[in-house]
């Protein structure tokens, strides 16, 4: 069954259950460009600067349950909050007073830090891609492996199991396939693990095929030509 959102994540067994719907929605913040986006490296040295912190502290999993009630649910339930904090309009003072008033003595003090630095830096738009970027962190530290896989169709539990295994071989890490629906793939997949591209899909194969018959055509033609003009 294709997920109503074309997007079918699924998750290594050592994923608690109660963590995956969570991280699902960081996942699809990343396919949607939230990661890699216009602020270059920016969001991955602010977050490896907070989990340096957070591992002095022995809270960098508490650091990463409050940056993800934040991202996605509490902007979500919060009408205006997200642009009330990135809008050049309000001043950092209110924006300051907001944090506290919301966050002080409720989150992780290092949490409220963190989102204190960002204000007197003018940088509280920063907020969402250097919370996935921290979430990529430990990730990372987990041995885990982000892929993006375009498939015509939903993969299957044996499918998913056969293709995870493989890339696990490939690169050492437990993968979390993120698997988009792309129907007019026809068949096969295209896996994206970091900068590598492994393309099975039958619309490629039918397209590379395809080239390659027009190409000897046009030799022929060319051949045929040069024949006639020398006879």
């Amino acid at each position: 069954m294709t997920p109503a959102d074309g997007v079918q994540v699924l998750f290594p067994p050592d994923v608690p259950a109660e963590q995956q719907e969570r991280l699902r929605r960081y996942y699809l913040s990343s396919l949607r460009g939230v990661e890699g986006g216009p602020w270059g490296r920016l969001p991955r040295i602010y977050a490896e600067a907070l989990l340096a912190a957070a591992d002095a502290q022995q809270v960098a999993a508490a650091v990463a349950d409050d940056l993800e009630a934040l991202v996605q649910e509490v902007f979500a339930q919060v009408e205006g909050l997200e642009a009330f904090w990135v809008s050049p309009a309000v001043s950092r003072r209110r924006k300051e007073e907001l944090i506290l008033q919301l966050f002080e003595g409720k989150a992780e003090p290092l949490f409220v830090d963190f989102l204190r630095l960002l204000n007197r830096k003018d940088r509280l738009s920063l907020l969402r891609p250097a919370a996935l970027a921290y979430r990529t962190l430990l990730e990372d530290r987990a041995g885990r492996r982000r892929v993006i896989v375009d498939s015509a169709a939903p993969l299957d539990q044996t499918s998913a199991q056969a293709l995870a295994g493989a890339i696990q071989r490939w690169t050492g890490g437990t993968p979390v396939l993120i698997v988009r629906i792309r129907p007019e793939l026809i068949g096969g997949v295209i896996v994206r693990v970091g900068d590598r591209v492994f393309d099975t899909s039958l619309r490629t194969r039918l397209q590379t095929l395809r080239h390659q018959l027009l190409t000897r055509g046009s030799h022929e033609i060319q051949n045929r030509r040069d024949r006639f003009c020398s006879a």
